[in-house]
């Protein structure tokens, strides 16, 4: 496929669990099925199941996956070349024929590791990672691995405590990279259920402030915190959604997102808020307002990536246009 113009690259990144495929599910309704590609990192584990236990090594671990691959084939797609991908199955932990794939308007990375070689960092446009709270973490992995991968209670909560080293080794640090850190998290320690659960999505200086972002502000129930101080001591603006919003109040806000983004994006496919914001359930599919709005909020800022043009104005800041010639916002304090 011959694309106009290079794809934007998207990473998803987080470790097991932390809700990389739920966030990413609504994509392919907002962009269109035929405008965006995914690609999952594990294809790209050079050791299957079995290998990994005869060795002694987690997934987590470089030893377990093809690192120089998966930067050969990344880079081909960023400059519109199709790859044959390698396919890793987590329903037997084997590897399967590789697959043709084609890049897209759209490309989303997701897995493990998307943010620790640099040669593959640099790809991205917009770098995004997945922070949840560890207990909900520790739930989601039990209910996707015992339904999903074919493991049980046991096996799992046993893997978690064998990786825990190389999760802080290799897969934490991350973090730091990411121009977006989404964090859900309770709002009481008994509230488990993702439908109701908060969200915290800080926005780093390495991106436009964008003119949707001045209409949070003073919100009740999704509220913009400015020029904050996050968890890796990074300068941040912070979206906080909270788990109790009404639903009327949720679809409000999801029109104006909608109005800023089809001022610039008219080609976003508009979708009806109940096809966002779904997740599974251990009984069914459900639907959560405050993951739809992240969901939304992500979209948008995948869009606004691939029209804007940063300019370091000078050691304290930067001024963000896009392909129409509007300045976006003028940011002071960290650039990037």
């Amino acid at each position: 496929m011959a694309l106009s113009e290079a794809p934007i690259f998207v990473g998803i990144g987080g470790d097991s669990g932390s809700g990389k495929s739920t966030l990413a599910r609504a994509f392919y309704d907002l962009f269109g099925e035929d405008r965006i590609t995914t690609i999952c990192l594990d294809d790209y584990h050079s050791l299957d199941r079995e290998e990994r236990k005869l060795v002694k090594v987690t997934p987590l671990n470089p030893r377990a996956n093809n690192f120089g691959l998966m930067e050969l084939q990344l880079w081909a797609l960023k400059r519109g070349e199709a790859i044959e991908k390698p396919v890793y199955d987590h329903s037997d932990g084997t590897f399967k024929e590789p697959e043709l794939l084609e890049p897209n308007e759209v490309v989303v990375i997701q897995g493990l590791h998307p943010f620790l070689v640099p040669g593959v960092r640099e790809a991205f446009d917009l770098k995004v990672w997945l922070d949840p709270e560890p207990e909900l973490r520790l739930a989601w992995k039990l209910q996707r691995d015992v339904a999903k991968r074919g493991y049980n209670e046991g096996q799992v909560q046993a893997e978690l405590e064998a990786r825990r080293p190389d999760a802080e080794k290799y897969i934490n640090p991350q973090r730091q990279h990411a121009d977006l850190v989404v964090r859900f998290y309770r709002p009481k320690p008994e509230h488990r259920d993702m439908g109701h659960l908060n969200v915290r999505v800080v926005q780093r200086h390495t991106l436009p402030r964008l003119a949707f972002d001045q209409r949070l502000h003073d919100g009740e129930m999704v509220n913009l915190q400015l020029d904050a101080v996050d968890e890796d001591g990074r300068r941040s603006d912070v979206i906080e959604i909270d788990g109790r919003i009404p639903s009327d109040q949720a679809a409000s806000i999801e029109e104006t997102v909608w109005a800023h983004a089809h001022k610039l994006h008219t080609h976003l496919h508009e979708v009806r808020p109940d096809d966002l914001g779904a997740y599974d359930s251990p009984q069914r599919q459900r639907h959560s307002d405050p993951l739809a709005l992240t969901q939304l909020i992500l979209a948008h800022r995948i869009l606004s990536a691939q029209k804007s043009l940063l300019v370091r104005v000078n050691d304290r800041g930067l001024v963000a246009g896009n392909k129409h010639g509007e300045t976006l916002m003028v940011q002071t304090g960290e650039a990037g």
